[in-house]
Protein backbone atom coordinates (compact mmCIF):
# COMPACT_ATOMS: atom_id res chain seq x y z
CA UNK A 1 0.00 0.00 0.00
CA UNK A 2 1.36 3.73 -0.96
CA UNK A 3 2.28 5.84 2.07
CA UNK A 4 -0.38 8.28 3.31
CA UNK A 5 1.86 11.31 2.25
CA UNK A 6 2.19 9.96 -1.12
CA UNK A 7 -1.84 9.26 -1.43
CA UNK A 8 -2.38 12.91 0.44
CA UNK A 9 -0.18 14.46 -1.77
CA UNK A 10 -1.84 13.20 -5.05
CA UNK A 11 -5.12 13.85 -3.70
CA UNK A 12 -4.18 16.81 -3.18
CA UNK A 13 -2.44 17.29 -7.08
CA UNK A 14 -5.81 15.80 -8.15
CA UNK A 15 -7.93 18.04 -6.69
CA UNK A 16 -6.60 21.24 -7.24
CA UNK A 17 -6.13 20.58 -11.10
CA UNK A 18 -8.77 21.56 -13.83
CA UNK A 19 -11.02 18.91 -14.89
CA UNK A 20 -9.74 16.27 -17.51
CA UNK A 21 -5.81 18.24 -16.90
CA UNK A 22 -3.49 16.19 -17.01
CA UNK A 23 -2.20 16.43 -13.59
CA UNK A 24 -5.56 15.37 -12.92
CA UNK A 25 -5.58 12.57 -14.94
CA UNK A 26 -2.22 11.32 -13.25
CA UNK A 27 -3.05 11.40 -9.64
CA UNK A 28 -6.92 10.38 -9.92
CA UNK A 29 -6.22 7.31 -8.58
CA UNK A 30 -6.22 8.72 -4.95
CA UNK A 31 -9.15 10.49 -5.39
CA UNK A 32 -10.35 6.99 -6.20
CA UNK A 33 -8.52 5.57 -3.24
CA UNK A 34 -10.05 8.00 -0.62
CA UNK A 35 -13.79 7.15 -2.36
CA UNK A 36 -12.78 3.04 -1.66
CA UNK A 37 -12.04 3.79 2.10
CA UNK A 38 -15.54 5.63 2.47
CA UNK A 39 -17.24 2.48 0.27
CA UNK A 40 -15.27 -0.02 2.21
CA UNK A 41 -16.21 1.62 5.36
CA UNK A 42 -12.50 1.91 6.39
CA UNK A 43 -13.36 4.80 8.38
CA UNK A 44 -9.50 4.97 10.46
CA UNK A 45 -8.21 4.37 6.64
CA UNK A 46 -10.07 7.74 6.22
CA UNK A 47 -9.71 9.53 9.40
CA UNK A 48 -6.31 9.04 9.22
CA UNK A 49 -6.27 10.57 5.21
CA UNK A 50 -8.26 13.91 6.68
CA UNK A 51 -6.18 14.61 9.62
CA UNK A 52 -3.04 14.76 7.55
CA UNK A 53 -4.84 16.47 4.47
CA UNK A 54 -6.27 19.39 6.66
CA UNK A 55 -2.82 20.81 7.66
CA UNK A 56 -1.44 20.88 4.39
CA UNK A 57 -1.50 24.32 2.76
CA UNK A 58 -4.87 24.02 0.85
CA UNK A 59 -6.61 26.15 -1.21
CA UNK A 60 -10.07 27.60 -0.49
CA UNK A 61 -11.50 25.23 -3.04
CA UNK A 62 -9.47 22.04 -1.67
CA UNK A 63 -10.56 23.13 1.92
CA UNK A 64 -13.86 22.53 0.41
CA UNK A 65 -13.35 19.47 -1.46
CA UNK A 66 -11.76 17.84 1.96
CA UNK A 67 -15.10 18.97 3.66
CA UNK A 68 -17.94 17.84 1.43
CA UNK A 69 -16.41 14.93 0.56
CA UNK A 70 -14.23 12.93 2.73
CA UNK A 71 -15.47 14.15 5.98
CA UNK A 72 -18.78 14.61 5.31
CA UNK A 73 -18.80 11.27 4.28
CA UNK A 74 -17.46 9.87 7.37
CA UNK A 75 -19.63 11.51 9.20
CA UNK A 76 -22.46 10.62 7.39
CA UNK A 77 -21.57 6.88 7.00
CA UNK A 78 -19.83 6.36 10.68
CA UNK A 79 -20.75 9.09 12.24
CA UNK A 80 -21.24 7.64 16.03
CA UNK A 81 -17.77 5.91 15.84
CA UNK A 82 -15.82 9.62 14.73
CA UNK A 83 -17.82 11.99 16.21
CA UNK A 84 -15.99 12.28 19.70
CA UNK A 85 -12.60 12.54 18.00
CA UNK A 86 -14.07 15.07 15.52
CA UNK A 87 -15.69 17.35 18.68
CA UNK A 88 -12.59 17.09 20.11
CA UNK A 89 -9.92 18.27 17.46
CA UNK A 90 -12.84 20.94 16.54
CA UNK A 91 -12.51 22.14 19.97
CA UNK A 92 -8.13 21.93 19.84
CA UNK A 93 -7.85 23.53 16.26
CA UNK A 94 -9.52 25.99 14.94
CA UNK A 95 -8.14 25.10 11.21
CA UNK A 96 -10.00 21.78 11.95
CA UNK A 97 -13.20 23.72 13.24
CA UNK A 98 -13.06 25.50 9.71
CA UNK A 99 -12.99 22.55 7.76
CA UNK A 100 -15.97 21.32 9.84
CA UNK A 101 -17.90 24.65 8.38
CA UNK A 102 -17.72 23.10 5.77
CA UNK A 103 -19.35 19.71 5.92
CA UNK A 104 -23.42 19.47 5.05
CA UNK A 105 -25.68 17.39 6.60
CA UNK A 106 -26.08 14.56 4.09
CA UNK A 107 -27.51 11.19 5.96
CA UNK A 108 -26.50 11.93 9.03
CA UNK A 109 -28.32 11.02 12.06
CA UNK A 110 -30.12 14.32 13.98
CA UNK A 111 -27.89 13.63 16.78
CA UNK A 112 -24.53 13.55 14.41
CA UNK A 113 -25.53 16.96 12.50
CA UNK A 114 -26.92 18.54 16.01
CA UNK A 115 -23.28 17.75 17.53
CA UNK A 116 -21.70 18.77 14.53
CA UNK A 117 -23.12 21.92 14.37
CA UNK A 118 -22.11 22.53 17.75
CA UNK A 119 -18.53 21.74 17.59
CA UNK A 120 -18.57 24.08 14.77
CA UNK A 121 -19.90 27.17 16.13
CA UNK A 122 -19.01 26.46 19.93
CA UNK A 123 -16.63 29.30 20.98
CA UNK A 124 -13.85 27.18 23.01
Amino acid sequence: MMELHDIVNAWIAAESAAEGSPEREANYWAIEQVMDWWLDREGEQLWQFITAAYKRDLSDKTVAVLAAGPLEDLLAKQGPEFIERVEELARKDPRFNHLLGGVWRNTMTDEIWQRVQAARLHVW
